[in-house]
């Protein structure tokens, strides 16, 4: 039997919960109102871990939502962060899916920016390299590859190029160093060996 339901002196928006005179657990004040619990209610120890899930879910909710107010991130991101601060896998799990109900975690919509934001500095192998380092499943990283055309690709790679050979000669000690740079960039090897011959080419004609 619910034998006190008493207001936490450091956060209003959390109760202590006391049973048969004993204190059982802390819950947001939210899910003691949804619950409708009182004084004298008798309650079971099925229901009491089904109003604590729910409890936990809302703390880990808005826990995650101070999260990625900072910056936008991945399903996986959050659910580790959830994870660290100590909820368990079911609250962070819920929580993430309430996310992304309210669309304030996509991990596509992540993937397609990530790629619009390095897509001039990194090649295609590495960014999905990355964006699966951050959570993202491959198919969604491919999709959101398909914006960086092969075209531009070639674009910033050439100008990557251009940039770490400024003031340096073609020569062969060089365009080995430069392979390397881009090679670590992610970009592919045709658009490497096209950059490379080019510049190749052009220190045999000099």
């Amino acid at each position: 039997m619910i034998t006190a339901i008493e207001a936490q002196k450091r956060n209003k928006d959390k109760v202590n919960l006391y049973l048969d005179g004993e204190f059982a657990c802390s819950l947001t004040a939210e899910s003691v109102v949804r619950a409708r619990l009182k004084i004298g209610q008798e309650l079971s120890e099925e229901r009491l871990r089904e109003i604590l899930a729910t409890s936990e879910t809302e703390l880990a909710f808005k826990k995650a939502l101070d999260y990625i107010s900072r910056a936008m991130k991945t399903e996986k991101q959050v659910t580790d962060y959830l994870c660290l601060k100590g909820f368990d896998a079911l609250a962070a799990e819920r929580a993430v899916e309430k996310l992304k109900e309210y669309k304030y975690v996509d991990d596509l919509q992540f993937a397609a920016l990530y790629v619009e934001m390095n897509g001039r500095q990194k090649g295609a192998r590495r960014i999905k390299a990355e964006l699966m380092q951050k959570g993202i499943d491959e198919t969604k990283a491919e999709q959101a590859l398909l914006m960086l055309s092969e075209e531009r690709s070639s674009e910033s790679a050439a100008a990557l190029a251009d940039k770490f050979m400024r003031g340096k000669a073609n020569d062969f000690k060089n365009l080995v160093r430069l392979s390397r740079f881009l090679a670590a960039r992610g970009f592919d090897y045709e658009t490497i060996n096209q950059i490379v011959d080019g510049r190749k080419n052009e220190h045999d004609r000099d």
